[in-house]
């Protein structure tokens, strides 16, 4: 008689399936096994400005306005974009803003973004600004909410 006949086919199936489980779940815990011994690179975030946390100041004809922000990349030899939370700050006054362009040569700010300005008795909202004079000139760009106390 033919031994293929012979064989139950029921029980073939089931041992081919069975010995491909085996065969699965065994590729399965070497993959993870290897994945758990693999170490792990961590994403070195990088900097992309020139100038981290930038401080300074301008010197006017009455007060002196200390500048500060978190980031600055150089965009010419004379002029830095300052960026995120920038502080314009002296004795009199406040003025926040983000990505403001400041000229180191010619001691001028501007800004095209929202800024905010406070002082004693003075909040001003507006779309942007402009520091003139050695910092003796504001001038205020756009739509402008002023309160006054």
């Amino acid at each position: 008689m033919n031994f293929l006949l012979s064989i139950n086919k029921r029980q073939l199936i089931i041992w081919i399936t069975f010995i491909i489980i085996l065969i699965l779940v065994f590729f399965a815990f070497s993959f993870i096994s290897n994945e758990k011994s693999i170490p792990k690179i961590t994403d070195i975030t990088t900097n992309k400005s020139d100038i981290v946390k930038p401080k300074f100041s301008i010197s006017g004809q009455k007060s002196e306005i200390f500048i500060t922000a978190k980031n600055g990349n150089f965009i010419s030899a004379e002029k830095i974009l300052l960026e995120d939370n920038v502080k314009f700050k002296s004795k009199e006054f406040q003025l926040v803003s983000d990505n403001v362009i400041f000229d180191r040569k010619n001691l001028v700010a501007t800004s095209e973004n929202e800024s905010k300005f406070s002082s004693k008795k003075t909040f001003i909202v507006s779309a942007g600004f402009e520091i003139i004079e050695n910092g003796n000139i504001i001038n205020f760009k756009g739509q402008t909410i002023l309160k006054i106390k």
